[in-house]
């Protein structure tokens, strides 16, 4: 009798450890479900905010572009200046030539969500892994990139305009132009009075061996920079593709 009653005793708590077990990993299932899903959610949201910094990226990536194209056009035309014809030249003309160069534009690079995915550690969130791989890739794609834009924006303001000091006057220059190389709303530059000791002389400008192999480097530059721009564009765009496509998922 007392044997039948220790057996149902043991049955009884082997039952109960087994519940409690059941229980446990129930719970532990529901736990981590949970968090699976606090995952999911947290890594649309990052997706979100990826997206919109890469779409902004384009839009800036294609303004410097154009920006660069002005330099490039501008470059071409000085060139083809006739020297020994320079008297034909409307000096309008020339000025509006000179101002579409006196830009240096470089990528701002606000990645702000992806910096941030990078550097808490959150990227192991993103589950799709060759997404992943670009988006870690992203940074040193965009540095190879900029390392060339600081080059020209260096040259620029180093050499280009301390040449340009020698044989122009900005004044006469900004007079009838806009700030040609400001990606925001073109707006007028004020104009000082007229200095009678400042003047522009574009033949000997022209005739400057230095100023012209420094704009052939700039466009060269320019050239370089929208390649590589155009190549990132296109790594964007496929981010954001695969973005969506989770997104959807």
């Amino acid at each position: 009798m007392s044997e039948n009653k220790t057996g149902k005793y043991l049955k009884y708590a082997i039952g109960e450890i087994i519940l409690v077990m059941i229980g446990i990993l129930l719970a532990l299932q529901v736990n981590n479900w949970n968090q699976k899903r606090m995952e999911v959610n947290e890594e649309k949201i990052i997706l979100s905010n990826l997206k919109e910094d890469f779409e902004s990226a384009i839009v800036e990536f294609k303004s410097l572009n154009s920006l660069r194209e002005d330099v490039i056009y501008a470059a071409k035309a000085i060139y083809e200046v006739d020297i020994k014809d320079i008297e034909n030249y409307h000096s309008r003309y020339l000025d509006s030539l000179l101002l579409k160069t006196l830009t240096a534009p470089t990528f701002n690079n606000q990645a702000g969500s992806l910096n941030v995915l990078l550097t808490s550690g959150k990227i192991n969130l993103i589950a799709n892994q060759p997404l992943k791989k670009k988006l870690i890739e992203w940074p040193g794609d965009v540095a190879d990139m900029t390392e060339d834009e600081i080059n020209h924006s260096n040259l620029y303001v180093d050499k280009y305009c301390n040449i340009l000091d020698k044989y122009i006057s900005w004044n006469t220059v900004f007079k009838h132009g806009t700030n040609g190389g400001s990606r925001f709303k073109e707006r007028l530059i004020k104009k000082m009075e007229d200095n009678a000791m400042v003047s522009s002389d574009y033949k000997l400008l022209l005739e400057d061996k230095v100023f012209l192999n420094t704009l052939r480097r700039r466009a060269i530059y320019c050239e370089l920079t929208n390649g590589e721009t155009t190549i990132l564009i296109e790594k964007a765009e496929n981010i954001i593709t695969s973005i969506n496509k989770e997104l959807n998922n």
